[in-house]
């Protein structure tokens, strides 16, 4: 009687540990695939003066909802180091989109190589955004003007699944 209560348990254990495994080792879901990498440069200005350099790619997945980048960001001649916003779906009445996350440049190594006189640092990112139209990614750097007015300037580009201006 012990022999067969042992056995029931053990063929109770061995079959919740086959579906366990079998959650456990059942694919993910399958993921749309990525497209083509769209460059992306970006070079801001202000009061004459090269501010920040950005370069890089943006990638859309072809099911529409994910998009990820790799974007190198180079301190010029900014006063503090440059930074980089990342937006999705600017629209007229929404010009700037919706925010996704902003980058912020830390490092800083005098006498570096054109065009990153002050360095630079590489952005990564991946964001699933439903509707996603397009992305949108603004560089900001600044400077003094006329002595002691400390000015921010931007320079943006707009990035959609099949072309950036």
């Amino acid at each position: 009687m012990r022999t067969n209560l042992l056995r029931r348990a053990t063929m109770v254990l061995a079959a919740a540990f086959a579906m366990a495994l079998a959650v456990l080792m059942a694919p993910a879901p399958a993921h749309a695939a990525w497209g083509s990498q769209i460059p992306v440069t970006i070079q801001v200005t202000g009061n004459g003066h090269q501010l920040g350099y950005a370069t890089g790619w943006v990638q859309f997945d072809t099911g529409g909802t994910t998009f990820r980048y790799e974007i190198t960001v180079c301190r010029q001649s900014s006063y503090t180091p440059p930074n980089l916003a990342v937006s999705v779906n600017p629209t007229v009445a929404n010009p700037d989109g919706t925010l996704l996350t902003t980058h912020f440049m830390f490092s800083w190594t005098p006498g570096g190589t054109a065009p990153c006189y002050g360095g630079s640092e590489v952005f990564t990112g991946q964001h699933d955004y439903s509707p996603l139209n397009s992305a949108y990614f603004v560089l900001s750097g600044n400077t003094f003007v006329n002595g002691n007015n400390f000015t921010v300037f931007t320079q943006d580009r707009f990035v959609s699944k099949s072309y950036t201006y």
